[in-house]
């Protein structure tokens, strides 16, 4: 961002917009649920969450005990990727309980920022069992062990259906932030890793190749791998409180130059504080004769309607003559 004008006489007019916090009228509403994107309550995704939780705990022990017992890795890999949804789910109900927290003076924001943990540390969680499946598939090329496939079958036939019904449950709120994301992405993940299992029991129920059941199980690690990157460059970027990707600060930075009466613009900050929240706070030089209350109106709209930042702090700096 360019240098300040050294012609801008600093605190002559601000405004600071705080979450649960009240607006100036010129700036709009923008209190902690407005504008977020977020078009179900917690209520309803903590009810989904619950029971996509008791669906997978349920299965997840049902394929840990059948895979030990026909000795399929794809379906202990399977269950191995079952565990870390328990745990991505576990933590994503943790993590609505702490956002519905108010904030404090300490904490202006509130807990919001306990979705992106838990999100992190699902990403974590799914890596290292991802990497284990891999190496243990590669370890089983060598020497692959006889499989029980009719049960091996018929169980990944189950798990199918079970993530088929959570991926149901799951998906009207996918999108509404990074937690409930990080979740329905996971099982897409069990998903495939049921296609898969399904796959391998079907080739060596026919065919007793029992090398499909390692190349099945790297192929659900190689699958789950690139995703699970995506997330956790996702949260990373947050944590950073870098810009958000949907967001331009360039662009963002000429618009609000184009505001009548600005004369510079600099110190401008776009960060994320969680998924579909996202601040900005800058410097807007103006000119001894604009009307600083109009300008900031207007820089305050521009940065809400068109792109899409709820939070501003805004802070109005003179010209000298």
């Amino acid at each position: 961002m360019p240098e300040a004008d050294p012609r801008c006489d600093h605190h002559e007019l601000g405004e600071l917009h705080v979450p649960h916090a009240p607006v100036a009228a010129l700036a709009g509403d923008t209190d902690g649920h407005a504008g977020h994107g977020h078009s179900h309550s917690r209520t309803e995704k903590r009810g989904r969450l619950t029971i996509v939780l008791i669906l997978t705990s349920v299965f997840m022990l049902v394929e840990l005990v059948a895979g030990i017992y026909t000795g399929s890795l794809a379906l202990m890999a399977d269950a191995g990727h079952m565990l870390s949804d328990v745990a991505a789910q576990a933590l994503a109900l943790l993590a609505i309980w702490f956002a519905a927290k108010p904030p404090t003076p300490g904490k202006s924001y509130g807990y919001y920022r306990t979705e992106i943990l838990a999100s992190l540390i699902n990403g974590v969680i799914l890596v290292g069992i991802s990497m284990f499946v891999l190496y243990e598939a590669a370890r089983r090329l060598a020497s692959p062990p006889e499989v029980h496939a009719p049960i091996m079958l018929t169980v990944a036939a189950v798990g199918f259906c079970v993530n088929l019904v959570s991926m149901r449950v799951l998906h009207a709120v996918a999108h509404d932030s990074l937690n409930m994301k990080a979740a329905y992405l996971e099982l897409l993940g069990d998903l495939l890793a049921s296609a898969g299992v399904l796959i391998a029991a079907a080739i060596i129920f026919f065919t007793h190749w029992y090398l499909a059941d390692p190349v099945i199980s790297i192929l659900i690690g190689i699958l789950i791998l690139p995703r699970t990157w995506l997330l956790l460059a996702e949260c990373t970027n947050i944590l950073m409180e870098g810009a958000p990707r949907h967001i331009d600060v360039g662009q963002l930075h000429t618009s609000l130059l184009s505001v009548a009466g600005v004369l510079d613009v600099h110190d401008i900050h776009v960060w994320t504080i969680t998924s579909g929240l996202d601040a900005m706070s800058g410097h807007v030089c103006v000119t001894r004769g604009a009307d600083a209350e109009e300008v900031l109106s207007n820089v305050t709209k521009i940065a809400q309607k068109d792109y899409g930042i709820q939070h501003t702090t805004i802070q109005i700096e003179l010209v000298n003559p």
